[in-house]
């Protein structure tokens, strides 16, 4: 499988994973107990503290009884509510709305033994003077099921203050499981995105092997066994530089290019006579903060179609500059007019500095490349966001 192919079904790959429904899991909808708990008591204290102050507003009497009825029947909504919580807390369909009405459906059976607590407190233990009055009149409409009729009666108008709470507790959960599948969601950006990384990082030292064996191999057959051993020497410590790297790692400018005349050198002992390179760096720019061997497949490209073709000296030159926020480099290389034209190539390796480039920094970055304005040589230009901390 070529480097393209390789490219593109990791792009293929990346897609589908971010593509694909997330895993479900119940202890995502799950709600923190002290936030659950603190909002039962939360309710409830509210309800005890509206009702007694209207009731004391409107100047009924014997309030302080009433007060003491309140808050019993209070402490047993809490603990209903408390159970309808645990009810919910074990119950995790995956789908909201079934979540909703698994919540709305549990409240039912609670609601109706509150009514019954509430008419246990107010028409046995603690009747208020008027009580009897109005369990005679249930009576004579009711003859049998008075009680049942007061306990539904009841049960429809505090269904609705636990629904809410029920339906808030589903409100919680939902948001905590979005929050878990955003940060999954993230997680697997960030894999999918060091993944990336790292395998265009690898297309280059294979690209790179490849050309310096085969110029080995021409220096073998030459006999030129000094320049061989020279090569070998320069390769060992090039690769025992640019691999010991992670290459997610962001490096200095200077440590950049420095790794780069160690590629240079190796393309020195094949181009003794023809290889001339320039490089312009202002000194505030050399710490500022480059992907590790970003250069390294330009550079490549400018010894294959522009020293490698050429009879007489070919000069590479780079430069770097600060531009509105940005790192700007600029390589440049001769083209020998006379030289035949090398075949042109599959556009790999400044298709992979482009895509390092929008994989680290999104749009703020990118890479062009192009004929110089004389149409003397060939120019690839490079802008990053510049940053100077530690890289």
């Amino acid at each position: 499988m070529n480097g393209t192919n390789r490219k593109d079904a990791l792009r293929d790959q990346r897609a589908k994973m971010l593509a694909a429904a997330p895993d479900w899991r119940a202890s995502d909808a799950r709600v923190n107990p002290r936030v659950a708990i603190g909002s039962i008591i939360a309710m409830w204290l509210i309800y005890f503290l509206i009702t007694t102050g209207l009731a004391m507003l409107t100047g009924a009497p014997d309030q302080w009884s009433y007060a003491q009825r309140r808050g019993i029947v209070v402490v047993a909504g809490i603990l209903c509510t408390f159970v309808l919580y645990q009810l919910l807390q074990r119950a995790q369909p995956q789908s909201f709305g079934a979540r909703l009405a698994a919540a709305l459906g549990a409240a039912v059976p609670l609601v109706v033994l509150y009514a019954a607590i509430n008419l246990t407190v107010f028409y046995y233990w603690f009747p208020a003077p008027d009580t009897a009055k109005i369990i005679e009149e249930m009576q004579s409409k009711f003859p049998v099921a008075w009680e049942t009729m007061l306990i539904l009666d009841s049960s429809i108008r505090w269904y609705f203050f636990f629904a809410v709470w029920a339906a808030l507790y589903v409100a919680f959960g939902y948001a905590n499981e979005m929050r878990a599948v955003e940060r999954r969601a993230n997680h697997f950006r960030m894999e999918a995105q060091t993944a990336q990384l790292r395998a265009l990082h690898y297309q280059v030292n294979p690209h790179f092997l490849f050309n310096t064996l085969n110029s080995l191999s021409t220096l073998v057959l030459k006999g030129s066994k000094s320049e061989a051993e020279t090569m070998i020497m320069n390769l060992s410590s090039f690769l025992r530089s640019s691999l010991a790297i992670d290459p997610e790692q962001l490096v200095s400018l200077d440590e950049e290019i420095a790794l780069q005349r160690l590629y240079l050198d190796i393309e020195q002992t094949r181009f003794p006579d023809r290889l001339q390179v320039e490089v312009t760096m202002p000194g505030e720019l050399k710490n500022a903060c480059v992907p590790v061997l970003i250069l390294q497949p330009i550079i490549e490209n400018a010894i294959k179609y522009g020293v490698s073709p050429s009879k007489g000296k070919i000069a590479i030159r780079l430069a770097a500059s600060a531009e509105h926020g940005l790192l700007v480099l600029r390589i440049e290389n001769d083209i020998d007019p006379k030289a035949p034209a090398p075949a042109s190539g599959t556009g790999l390796g400044l298709g992979n500095v482009r895509e390092r480039l929008l994989t680290r920094y999104g749009p703020a970055a990118g890479c062009e490349w192009g004929k110089s304005d004389d149409g003397g040589g060939f120019v690839v230009s490079l802008w990053l966001p510049l940053a100077k901390e530690a890289c």
